[in-house]
């Protein structure tokens, strides 16, 4: 029992088993064979009161979007409530590539195209880990580019 209190708590929140979210999974899968502490829950509602309920503070959460207004402002500002030191990263499917632009539910530091976030998992893991300086929700788009250019040149073209 003393063990899992030392191990990284990661919640993922949403479909990780959908097409759009294969390499997130494999990630996910492949953090749980190295120690970490994951809790996969449909969707914030389960999140909240399952997390209370084991008195378990997630250090990484992990959401997976799938369409445009999955989830609603507020349930964006509960997490940031109930999980406030944990470090935070959207995936997002192809159906929300725009929502950076028209909607601003996530704040921008957060978003990052599915089939890019396993880097930016391992970017989040390293702050965790204090080797790199952390990203502020509030970051500006040049500094998202600043800390992670490497997104912007993998970027598809077309």
């Amino acid at each position: 029992m003393a063990e899992s209190s030392t191990r990284v708590g990661l919640l993922v929140v949403g479909d990780l088993f959908s097409p759009e979210m294969l390499r997130v999974e494999e990630r996910v899968e492949q953090l749980a064979r190295d120690g970490f502490d994951v809790r996969v829950v449909c969707g914030l509602a389960e999140a909240f009161p399952k997390c209370a309920a084991d008195a378990w503070q997630p250090e990484l959460v992990i959401v997976c979007q799938h369409w445009p207004n999955e989830y609603t402002s507020a349930d964006v500002r509960k997490l940031l409530t109930a999980f406030p030191l944990a470090r935070l990263v959207c995936c997002y499917g192809p159906w929300c590539a725009s929502d950076g632009r028209t909607r601003d539910i996530w704040p921008l530091s957060v978003r990052v195209p599915a089939e890019f976030a396993v880097r930016r998992i391992d970017i989040e893991l390293e702050v965790m880990a204090g080797t790199r300086p952390p990203l502020p929700l509030t970051a500006s788009r040049d500094e998202i580019f600043l800390f992670d250019p490497d997104l912007a040149i993998e970027a598809p073209t077309s």
